[in-house]
C-alpha cells in the first residue's frame, strides 16, 4: 500500500495535467524536473507537460502565441535542473481529417517546435527528439474533435531520480481497513 501511495504521489507530481496557459518558465521547470521516487519505478516514470502550442488549421506554422510559449520552454530547458536532461517533443492532433494526414501533421508540428527551439534559442539538437502520435492518444477521447486534443507534449527522457530521503513514509493503513471503515 505504501508503494502505491508513493507511486500515486509521484505520478501526480510529474503529471503534465497542469494547463500550460499562463505557465511561466519556472512552472515548466518544476513540472519537467526529475523528482525523487522509489527506485523500482525510476526506469518507467517520466515527467511530462502538455503545452498549449497552437497552430493554424492543417498547418505546422507556429502562431505568435505558440512562439511565446516556446520562448518560456526554451528558458526552462536551460535551467540547471534540466540541463542534463533530454526531451521528446510529441505532437498530437484531434480526430478531424484522415488518420494518415493527422499522423504526418503531428510529426510536422513536433519537428516545427524542435526547429524553433534549436534555431531561435540555440537548444542543443542532441537534447531533443520529436515524434508525432496523430490522433492515437487523445487527451479527451470522449470529444475526439476537441481543441484539447491538439497539443504538444514535452517529455523528460531522464527517469525520475531515486529517492535520497531515508525517512520512512507514514503508513496509510491497509486497504482492507479503509474498505471496512477501520
Amino acid at each position: 500500500m505504501r508503494d502505491l501511495a508513493i507511486l500515486l504521489v509521484t505520478i501526480s507530481l510529474c503529471s503534465g495535467a497542469a494547463r500550460a496557459n499562463g505557465l511561466e518558465a519556472t512552472d515548466i521547470v518544476r513540472t519537467l524536473a526529475p523528482i525523487a521516487s522509489q527506485a523500482e519505478h525510476r526506469s518507467t516514470l517520466r515527467c511530462s507537460i502538455d503545452l498549449d502550442i497552437r497552430f493554424r488549421p492543417g498547418s505546422d506554422r507556429l502562431t505568435v502565441t505558440a512562439r511565446a510559449m516556446l520562448d518560456r520552454l526554451a528558458w526552462a530547458l536551460t535551467d540547471e535542473r534540466l540541463a542534463a536532461s533530454r526531451f521528446e517533443v510529441v505532437g498530437h492532433t484531434d480526430a478531424s481529417g484522415g488518420r494518415a494526414f493527422n499522423q504526418r501533421l503531428s510529426e510536422s508540428r513536433a519537428a516545427s517546435v524542435v526547429a524553433y527551439l534549436v534555431g531561435h534559442h540555440g537548444i542543443d539538437p542532441d537534447r531533443l527528439n520529436w515524434i508525432g502520435k496523430g490522433e492515437d492518444v487523445l487527451k479527451d477521447p470522449l470529444k475526439p474533435f476537441s481543441a484539447a486534443n491538439r497539443r504538444v507534449e514535452i517529455v523528460n527522457l531522464i527517469p525520475a531520480l531515486p529517492s535520497t530521503n531515508s525517512a520512512p513514509i507514514p503508513s496509510m493503513g491497509d486497504a482492507n481497513d479503509v474498505l471496512l471503515g477501520k
